[in-house]
C-alpha cells in the first residue's frame, strides 16, 4: 500500500513581517523630535520682562528680524552670535535687502534700559519700519490688580 503525496497539497510557509517593533521605534523617534525641536528653536535663554495686556495684532507681512541681548551683554542676530561692532553693519545690510521687515528685540529683564534704548535708536537710525520689544505675558497679575481703589 503505497500512498502518494501530490505536490499540490503541500503548503509552503508564508513569511510574515512583525511591524510592532517598527511602530514602537517610530513612535519613540517622534516623541524625541517633539521634545528636542522646541529647544533647538528657542535660541539663547533669556528671561523676558512680562506685561499684562499684550497686543492683539499678530505678525506682519514679513517675519521680523530677531535681535537678542542676553543678560551678560552678548548680541545674537537670528540666533547667531555677533560682535557689537558688526551689529549695525549687518542690520543695515538686512534693511537694504528687505526694507519692509521689522525688528523684534529680545532682551533679558536684567539688561539695563539704556542698552536696550541704544538698540532701539540704532534700528530707528537705520530706518526699520517697526521695532518691537518681545515680552512675556504675566500670568500672575490680573487687570483688577492695577485698578484704582475705590473708597
Amino acid at each position: 500500500m503505497g500512498t502518494t503525496v501530490s505536490s499540490g497539497s503541500r503548503r509552503s510557509a508564508v513569511p510574515e513581517i512583525n511591524v510592532t517593533p517598527l511602530v514602537d521605534v517610530v513612535l519613540v523617534l517622534l516623541i524625541i523630535f517633539m521634545v528636542v525641536t522646541p529647544q533647538m528653536e528657542s535660541g539663547e535663554p533669556v528671561d523676558l520682562p512680562s506685561i499684562l495686556f499684550p497686543d492683539e495684532e499678530g505678525r506682519g507681512k514679513l517675519d521680523p528680524i530677531e535681535l537678542t541681548l542676553t543678560a551678560d551683554g552678548r548680541f545674537l542676530l537670528r540666533k547667531e552670535a555677533i560682535a557689537e561692532a558688526d551689529l549695525e553693519e549687518r542690520l543695515r545690510a538686512l534693511h537694504q535687502a528687505q526694507p519692509d521687515r521689522r525688528v523684534v528685540l529680545r532682551a533679558d529683564e536684567k539688561v539695563a534700559y539704556g542698552a536696550l534704548r541704544g538698540l532701539f535708536g540704532m534700528c530707528e537710525r537705520i530706518g526699520f519700519a517697526g521695532v518691537s520689544l518681545l515680552v512675556a505675558e504675566s500670568p500672575a497679575n490680573t487687570p483688577e490688580d492695577f485698578a484704582p481703589e475705590r473708597t
